[in-house]
């Protein structure tokens, strides 16, 4: 089973590495009611899971032949949803704990610091000059969570924390771990679809992305001492911005990334990696096909109607229901891409995005 706000990549991953899935997400769109067996629709409440409507979903189920389940976004801000599964030992990925203590600013930053890792300038507390600040759900996903501190706003949401302005180009890098090791699968150049209320929501990323040796031998070093501290398992990714050489953390994703797409095994198959390395059976670390991959989202700018003879390229993913009503700010598809280098595989995503 594969539940997360959007599962078609992880649905598609897990369907080549032979499994087959029922999947729990957001969208239901055409692309994964096609490939899984089963896609059990969830409401979806501030881009998080809610509990009741996530076992409710579960009511349907025949799980007798289930092997456990695996997570993207949607759980990070309540990890305590899975308990039905940490209990039952069928939860493929990182543990509650884990989760709850990579995605608590306090205890993360806190490594951050024991680790000697530069990060924006960050509190708990609402700043008392709220010029050049940001704030961030806790848990959030996405970065439409991700806005700037308004003045007048008084308020204090033990939810949200608070973080200074940096500058610098966006990156993340996936990662597989075992609790012990870290393998690096690759690093991506990530890049923002504002809309006038959204500033940061994610727009796209490109795989493989040109990052000086300094810049990866210090996100290796930080992902191998956060494996163990954490005890991460599985597909996780951590975000960072790189300005004149210098890094930033900004946060781990303890689960599947939306990156993970962009990537092929030319040995072994990764989301099979992902499942053995969660169950303590990893004997092999995949080796990673050079191809860049792109993918980009495209949004609603107003509320949008599918056509019903609608002809969608064979490079767009995540397709919508023909007919269907998509609101404003919604996403409508995923466009992909790939060629031999990053710069070129951006180029074409973006290329392909305005023709439509």
């Amino acid at each position: 089973m594969i539940a997360a706000i959007a599962s078609r990549a992880y649905v598609q991953a897990a369907v080549d590495a032979g499994f087959t899935v029922i999947a729990i997400d957001g969208f239901c769109d055409v692309d994964t009611q096609k490939i899984a067996q089963k896609v059990l629709p969830v409401t979806l409440k501030h881009g998080q899971f809610v509990a009741e409507d996530f076992y409710q979903a579960l009511t349907s189920l025949d799980l007798s032949n289930f092997l456990g389940l695996c997570i993207g976004a949607g759980f990070e801000a309540s990890p305590t949803i899975l308990q039905y599964f940490a209990e039952r030992k069928c939860l493929i990925g990182n543990s509650i704990n884990t989760i709850l203590q990579v995605k608590n600013p306090h205890s993360f930053f806190a490594f951050c610091d024991a680790v000697n890792m530069r990060y924006p300038a960050t509190q708990l507390s609402r700043p008392a000059s709220t010029l050049g600040w940001l704030q961030k759900q806790i848990g959030g996903s996405g970065g439409a969570h991700i806005k700037a501190v308004l003045p007048l706003e008084l308020a204090q949401h033990s939810t949200l924390y608070y973080q200074k302005v940096q500058a610098g180009t966006a990156y993340s890098c996936l990662f597989l771990s075992d609790a012990k090791h870290a393998q690096v699968i690759g690093f991506n150049e990530q890049w923002c679809a504002p809309s006038a209320i959204l500033p940061y929501r994610f727009g796209g990323a490109v795989s493989h992305a040109d990052v000086d040796e300094g810049t990866k031998n210090c996100i290796i070093d930080f992902i191998s001492k956060a494996t163990l501290h954490f005890g991460l398992t599985g597909i996780n990714s951590c975000d960072f911005l790189l300005h004149e050489h210098t890094v930033y953390m900004l946060e781990i994703n303890p689960r599947l990334s939306a990156s993970l797409q962009l990537y092929q095994a030319k040995k072994g198959n990764l989301f099979a990696a992902h499942v053995q390395a969660c169950m303590g059976e990893l004997k092999e670390w995949p080796a990673i096909e050079k191809a860049s991959r792109a993918m980009h989202i495209i949004y609603a700018n107003q509320t949008a109607f599918v056509p019903p003879d609608m002809a969608w390229p064979e490079w767009v993913n995540d397709i919508p229901h023909f007919g269907s009503e998509i609101p404003a700010g919604a996403p409508i598809c995923t466009v992909l891409a790939s060629a031999r280098s990053a710069k070129l595989a951006k180029q074409k995503v973006l290329q392909r995005t305005a023709s439509l």
